[in-house]
């Protein structure tokens, strides 16, 4: 380097970049920008959201683990497929059911949704 920095300073500024440097490692092998979102601006800007998101929830998720458990990236995406998908896609049903509930009693039908007293 050519700046007058101490050392102590350049060592702390290196941790930092390598920290950066990892982590956009990740998103690109992992999330895939070595395939997608490379060509204009705002494809470049919706890929770092969505691995930006991917990677929150994906840290989020390996946060359920004890500390001992080391897992790796392929492994936390999969674990937060899992944990989430179904969450997802039953709020998605319970939506769309609150959404045309005019047109399912129009119908002649009528959902009721209640636990099972084996859930509990």
């Amino acid at each position: 380097s050519t700046h007058p920095d101490s050392g102590v300073y350049l060592v702390r500024l290196g941790r930092q970049r390598w920290a950066i440097e990892g982590f956009f490692k990740t998103i690109k092998h992992r999330f895939g920008l070595d395939c997608f979102g490379q060509k204009t601006r705002l494809g470049i800007y919706r890929w770092l959201m969505l691995s930006l998101i991917a990677d929150l929830l994906a840290h989020w998720v390996s946060q359920t683990f004890p500390t001992w458990v080391r897992l790796d990236w392929g492994e936390v995406c999969v674990k937060a497929v899992a944990t989430l998908l179904p969450h997802v896609a039953w709020v998605k049903l319970l939506r769309q059911i609150h959404k045309h509930r005019d047109l399912i009693n129009e119908q002649g039908f009528e959902i009721s949704i209640k636990p099972l007293s084996s859930a509990y």
